[in-house]
């Protein structure tokens, strides 16, 4: 199946409730949130290590520290531990608009202008699916990647709601 990225809003109240928490509960009780009606969800599916390289220039392996595009995939602080099979990690509200306006100021189409499969894959970057062949399909993907979470961020932002990030 894969690594899979899903990003749900959360006011600050939850965040809170939930640090409280085993990585376990967390992992449950985010499961049942993102199956609710009128919940706020962006599944990324695959892409989020492309996006963050796309964003950064680096691998989601090693996320780069007080760094919004990094935080717009990764979060700011985790849940959970070094080594836990869950990754799951969180976004305050606040930090939430600081990432929203740095994803505003990106420019996604610079960026994929330069885009070039292979060196995706000589940097490792997750999944294994950069192949030249596939460019243009991938640029799509990654544009649209890109805007959904863009907008997922402009949404909670807008509301004054942070985000749960959930990588696994």
């Amino acid at each position: 199946m894969g690594m899979l990225a899903c990003y749900l809003e959360a006011d600050e109240g939850m965040i809170e409730r939930l640090k409280s928490q085993t990585v376990e509960d967390i992992f449950e009780q985010l499961e049942e949130l993102e199956e609710e009606e009128g919940a706020e969800v962006y599944d990324m599916d695959k892409l989020w290590d492309g996006l963050h390289f796309i964003l950064t220039g680096v691998s989601a392996v090693t996320p780069l520290e007080n760094h919004p595009l990094s935080e717009a995939v990764e979060g700011t602080a985790s849940f959970s531990e070094d080594g836990e099979d869950v990754f799951i990690t969180y976004v305050y509200p606040e930090r939430a608009k600081e990432i929203s306006s740095a994803l505003n100021a990106f420019d996604i189409d610079k960026a994929l202008g330069k885009f070039v499969p292979h060196v995706l894959a000589e940097n490792d970057i997750y999944p294994d699916i950069w192949d030249d062949e596939d460019a243009d399909e991938l640029k799509q993907e990654m544009s649209e990647a890109f805007y959904g979470l863009k907008e997922f961020y402009a949404s909670a932002a807008g509301k004054g709601k942070g985000v749960i990030v959930s990588i696994y």
